[in-house]
């Protein structure tokens, strides 16, 4: 498991925005679309749907399942998410 990054927003239409871990190294592997995205406990939240900004500390778009409820999400900002 490693770390994606950390939550930054959330939206009610099942959506999070993840800011990506800072990393300094020139051989930057950064996870595939639709990789499965997790929380802390190893339960799947979503797939990552987009990737955009700097190479070097990006931003992730993650579309959520349907069973994370509202309260879930309100929790997960500022916490870690994680992919396989």
């Amino acid at each position: 498991m490693k770390t994606l990054g950390t939550v930054l927003h959330t939206s009610s239409h099942k959506n999070l925005i993840v800011r990506g871990d800072k990393n300094n190294t020139k051989n930057i592997l950064l996870p595939r679309m639709n990789n499965v995205v997790l929380n802390r406990k190893m339960k799947k939240l979503g797939k990552v749907n987009d990737v955009f900004g700097p190479v070097d500390h990006p931003y992730f778009s993650v579309r959520l399942f349907s069973n994370v409820a509202n309260e879930e999400l309100l929790k997960l900002k500022h916490k870690h998410v994680y992919v396989r």
